[in-house]
């Protein structure tokens, strides 16, 4: 039996995107529970929350709000059909659609998205959508009435799935036998790198290296056969995985990320706790330069109310007098606060930011974007924090 270390533990956080109507209505909080697996080097959540308490009707986070990921996301569908023309194509946890609704005039197209609002979205565009968690039961009807897929794609969701095991063992059985399997996710050697302690959160049940992956994909008798890498979400791989080596020769992309993990030590368990430690002391310097800020006078507020900045609130123990309130351009999030706080969330606009001194920038991972669309907030003296990779003034 593998045996699994503690990493680093967080005691009573709320759920990320469960986001609060009422300030005086307390969200339920679970522990969040990082640890290392020693045989297949996975880093993943130790009896995480239930998936219906994570992915329902409700969930608020959606991926066309960003230029940079409709963009990333029509580009990969592009060049994805163009490498492997599938005549069948199947999307898990499709979102608003941003990725799969680039084939709906070039093949068949089916998706599968457990949070209803979406499913909705999706089906309205002629897509295809099975609105259930992916599952024996949805697998089943896939085969029966879509039959095997030649493109399974997936972007960070099949880091969420619990059951992973069972779940890689179902695409490769839905795979046809030249089937390609891409998934997309944040590179845990990149986490480890920029100390983003805020990309653990309950949604995330596991933390992807090229090593660990390679590890799981084994068990369900697959192999990666290449992999690139993209700057969105703070550094992500997309990983080509098939069934049949035969139909896919191994790139040196492989060889390269292998050599990178094994020399930073992603498979070393005292290598990453150390960076859990250098990742609390991040936490540490966060409160305290705000809390400098702030004893000087300046209005803080926070820029993206995202699931990292809801993690950076509650692992930092900051409040509405250290960030005052946060600004989002989506509106379910608007009029809403931060679970279990009093920093409201307010409508982006064109003059959310007057009087505003520092931003504490909540959407790191699309700081060029954002820093681009606010060229006179910085030009009239304001200024952005972050703490990628440690805490700094923009």
């Amino acid at each position: 039996m593998s045996e699994i270390k503690t990493l680093i533990k967080f005691d009573n956080l709320p759920i990320a995107n469960n986001l609060s109507e009422d300030m005086n209505i307390k969200n339920p909080e679970f522990d969040l529970h990082i640890v290392f697996d020693e045989e297949t080097k996975l880093v993943q959540l130790h009896n995480n929350v239930k998936p219906e308490f994570l992915f329902n009707d409700t969930y608020v986070y959606d991926s066309s709000q960003s230029k940079t990921m409709v963009n990333h996301f029509k580009e990969a569908a592009i060049n994805l059909y163009d490498r492997f023309k599938p005549n069948k194509v199947l999307e898990i946890g499709s979102n608003s659609g941003i990725f799969v609704n680039n084939f709906i005039d070039l093949t068949d197209v089916i998706a599968v998205e457990p949070c209803g609002n979406f499913a909705d979205l999706t089906n309205n565009m002629n897509i295809k959508t099975y609105p259930k968690y992916w599952n024996k039961d949805v697998v089943e009807t896939i085969l029966k009435e879509d039959g095997k897929q030649d493109l399974i794609f997936s972007a960070n969701t099949i880091s969420h799935v619990q059951n992973l095991e069972e779940c890689l063992e179902l695409i490769s059985k839905c795979l046809t036998k030249k089937g390609v399997f891409v998934i997309e996710a944040p590179s845990f050697l990149e986490v480890l790198k920029n100390n983003t302690f805020d990309q653990f959160y309950h949604e995330h049940q596991s933390y992807f290296s090229y090593i660990s992956l390679s590890n799981v994909l084994s068990k369900a008798g697959l192999e990666i056969f290449d992999v690139e890498f993209y700057p969105v979400h703070g550094g992500s791989y997309r990983y080509y995985i098939g069934k049949n080596k035969e139909y896919n020769k191994v790139s040196i992309n492989c060889e390269k990320v292998l050599k990178s993990e094994l020399s930073y030590g992603v498979d070393s368990y005292e290598k990453v706790k150390d960076r859990m430690d250098i990742m609390k002391r991040n936490m540490i310097e966060i409160k305290n330069k705000l809390e400098n800020l702030t004893s000087e006078g300046n209005i803080v507020i926070g820029y993206g109310a995202t699931a990292k900045l809801i993690q950076v609130v509650h692992m930092c123990g900051l409040n509405e007098n250290l960030i005052k309130y946060v600004v989002d351009t989506t509106l379910d999030k608007q009029g809403r606060y931060i679970p279990n706080t009093n920093i409201q969330i307010r409508k982006y606009d064109n003059n959310c930011l007057n009087g505003v001194d520092y931003c504490f920038l909540g959407a790191w991972n699309y700081k060029d974007e954002i820093l681009k669309k606010e060229k006179q907030f910085t030009k009239d003296g304001g200024k952005f924090m972050t703490h990628v990779p440690e805490v700094s003034i923009i």
